[in-house]
């Protein structure tokens, strides 16, 4: 899987969120939520992208949000929130396929690649981006960039 490095300067993101572990389809579900509701939201002039943001929690759960970035100062809808998601420096890598395979992308991407490129992972929050590139959760041509905080 090809990679880059980029550095992302901190930006919000407003949307509706999951708390846990996962094991079923939660984040599908949290996005067949979500997308009835986008409209809802004022996106931002300079990023038209969707994004996933998770947080790892305690005791194996993660905190996942599906939402879009903002400018300053928008209004969050009922039911949504709002989260700023830090300056950081990422290394980016693209997933080629459905969304039910990005757990497994992301698994490759922390037991192997990174230590394969000499990139040291950092605690903070991983990133799915979603662009033009994103032609649906089934089709296997489908791309979402992976973005993965590193020092």
């Amino acid at each position: 899987m090809k990679y880059r490095i980029i550095e992302l300067p901190a930006f919000q993101v407003i949307g509706m969120d999951y708390r846990g572990n996962a094991a079923d389809d939660s984040i599908g579900q949290l996005w067949q939520r979500f997308l009835p509701r986008e409209k809802e939201i004022t996106q931002s002039t300079q990023d038209k992208s969707a994004y996933g943001v998770c947080t790892q929690l305690p005791g194996g759960e993660f905190h996942y949000i599906a939402g879009l970035p903002v400018d300053a100062g928008a209004t969050v809808p009922e039911g949504m929130l709002n989260v700023e998601v830090p300056a950081q420096k990422y290394a980016v890598f693209t997933h080629i396929g459905p969304v039910t395979a990005i757990a497994d992308s992301f698994q490759a991407i922390y037991s192997s690649l990174l230590t394969r490129h000499g990139l040291e992972p950092k605690k903070g929050i991983d990133l799915e981006r979603y662009t033009e590139r994103f032609l649906g959760p089934e089709d296997p041509a489908s791309e979402t960039d992976l973005y993965v905080p590193i020092y």
